[in-house]
């Protein structure tokens, strides 16, 4: 039995079926960020041990990791082991499913949502899953110099927004768009990375039961770019996740 996601496979091919109109460049498009789109679209990615894929034909490298906003107390994350748990439930009670068939198993922790679900836990495992990546950059690119390398980030988080204090509305605040979060563009920065290509499939922000705020699915970032762009700082302790 299979989870869905966990393979660096899985993740290309949902990210290719990404409709154009969830497709968010940032902070602009670009040439590099088009290529790397381009590459992920057209099928041109070969699987390989280290990075995971390349693109001979567009000389473009491409790593894949999985991060999400679990916090991680004693470094154990109770939702994973609460995933790992009922997929063995599952098999243990005879489900027989074809090999090419995937599982998503949506379980809850059992805990209260600021702390299955938390920015600062976000932060934190971003960071580290990113910079410990991070570390192969100079190998890779001694192994296929001239290629450019893109980071392919499977982001298993909620949305978030960040609180207007005592007296605001409940439900109300300023949106958090990750991908121009300063906590996070400095790792991207610092990872070394020309590019980072940001699936995040999970993301849904109400504004009323039945309106929703926009958010992409998949958000192509050119990381010479963000050099420049304008930083967005939030506040920790006003982030909600969505799911309260």
């Amino acid at each position: 039995m299979r989870p869905a996601y966990k393979d660096e496979q899985d993740i290309v091919d949902h990210a290719s079926e990404i409709d154009v109109s969830d497709v968010c460049f940032y902070p602009a498009e670009s040439d590099v960020a088009h290529r790397f789109l381009a590459s992920i679209r057209g099928g041109g990615l070969v699987k390989r041990e280290r990075p995971d894929f390349e693109d001979p034909a567009a000389s473009l490298l491409l790593e894949a990791m999985v991060v999400d906003d679990h916090p991680r107390p004693g470094r154990k994350d109770r939702t994973r082991a609460r995933e790992s748990e009922v997929l063995r439930d599952l098999e243990a009670a005879g489900f027989d499913l074809r090999p090419d068939v995937k599982v998503v198993a949506a379980v809850s922790s059992g805990l209260p949502t600021e702390q299955d679900h938390n920015y600062t836990g976000y932060i934190d495992h971003f960071a580290r899953t990113v910079l410990k990546h991070a570390r192969k950059v100079d190998a890779y690119r001694a192994e296929r110099p001239g290629y450019q390398l893109g980071f392919l980030v499977f982001d298993e988080s909620t949305a978030y927004f960040e609180t207007l204090g005592s007296f605001g509305q409940d439900g109300k605040g300023r949106p958090h768009l990750w991908f121009a979060d300063t906590a996070f563009t400095d790792v991207m920065v610092q990872s070394g990375a020309d590019c980072f290509v940001w699936l995040t499939p999970y993301k849904r922000l109400l504004t009323t039961p039945t309106e929703t705020i926009a958010l992409p699915a998949l958000t192509i970032i050119d990381v010479m770019m963000l050099r420049q762009a304008e930083r967005h700082a939030y506040d920790a302790r006003r982030m909600i996740s969505a799911e309260e």
